[in-house]
């Protein structure tokens, strides 16, 4: 027990005063840090160095079998930053049941930021190696949140735990084949291969998790793959790969809603609900009737 009590992924049924305020200036100053550079550097080149990039014109300058179409990206972040906000909202909340839900996945909320705002800072600067060592790095964190963490509300869980679970799962992909930039025939034929090992995790983690919000955030992202390699065509399999990934994943993810949103299990069983009282009540009712 001892050693959960320094872990801040731990869950726990209620914070300190001083672990809530330091978790709500680190939220904070996390989010704030990838609002102001990830604005910076989506117009601006650092100018540190001589052939900096922005980090969309990076993306264009290395297109790659796994490259998401960038108005796809751009839209995808920027409902992702507004979703946060109303994490924000429960964080800072009167309701202590809901403070307690936030705190919870604060720890994970802003590592998360760090392993972003890390890879922003060396994908602009041409250091692709070490920025998809970070991407990997926050695949595995928001991997293990994503199958850790329950009992958050919808849209915490979307902008905490789901939406940047599919973000660094295509990033891996995106930013790896960026850093290797190679287009051999053996290196388009891993492409080829690796575009399905995206697609078994994703449609994997939507069906056990039974989890519809990560499914409609790949949806999204595997959408904007579809149209940048429908755009370019590098490969000539990879974009008809893209569409039929993104129409299994949009189609499995509107039958886990459906399934539940109308009471049954991904098998589309009806769940068990409770037994009718009337058996219990049929022996009162036998012993409270008049003797003939």
């Amino acid at each position: 027990m001892a050693p959960n009590i320094y872990n801040p992924f731990t869950r726990r049924e209620e914070h300190a005063r001083s672990v809530l305020t330091t978790y709500r200036i680190l939220s904070v100053l996390s989010y704030a840090l990838i609002v102001i550079f990830g604005i910076y550097y989506s117009v601006r080149h650092p100018h540190d160095i001589s052939n900096g990039h922005t980090i969309w014109n990076q993306f264009r300058r290395r297109i790659t079998p796994f490259s998401v179409d960038v108005i796809v990206s751009e839209i995808y972040w920027i409902l992702l930053l507004l979703a946060q906000l109303n994490y924000f909202i429960e964080l800072f909340s009167k309701d202590a049941s809901i403070v307690n839900s936030a705190a919870n996945v604060a720890a994970t909320f802003i590592l998360n930021n760090i392993f972003v705002l890390a890879w922003i800072l060396l994908w602009v600067r041409n250091h692709f190696w070490p920025a998809e060592i970070f991407a990997v790095l926050g695949f595995i964190h928001s991997h293990i949140a994503f199958w850790r963490v329950r009992g958050l509300t919808p849209l915490t869980h979307l902008s905490v735990i789901a939406a940047p679970y599919a973000w660094t799962l295509v990033l891996i992909f995106w930013s790896g084949a960026a850093a290797a930039h190679t287009f051999t025939p053996a290196s388009e034929i891993a492409a080829n291969i690796f575009i399905w090992v995206l697609f078994v995790i994703g449609a994997l983690s939507i069906f056990l998790a039974v989890d519809d919000l990560v499914g409609y955030s790949l949806s999204l992202l595997s959408l904007g793959l579809a149209i940048q390699q429908f755009t370019v065509k590098r490969l000539p399999l990879q974009w008809i790969f893209a569409w039929v990934i993104f129409a299994v994943l949009l189609v499995e993810t509107l039958y886990i809603t459906a399934a539940k949103y109308s009471g049954r299990t991904v098998y589309f069983q009806r769940t068990a609900e409770p037994e009718s009282t009337d058996a219990e009540r049929a022996p009162l009712l036998n012993d409270s009737a008049p003797a003939s």
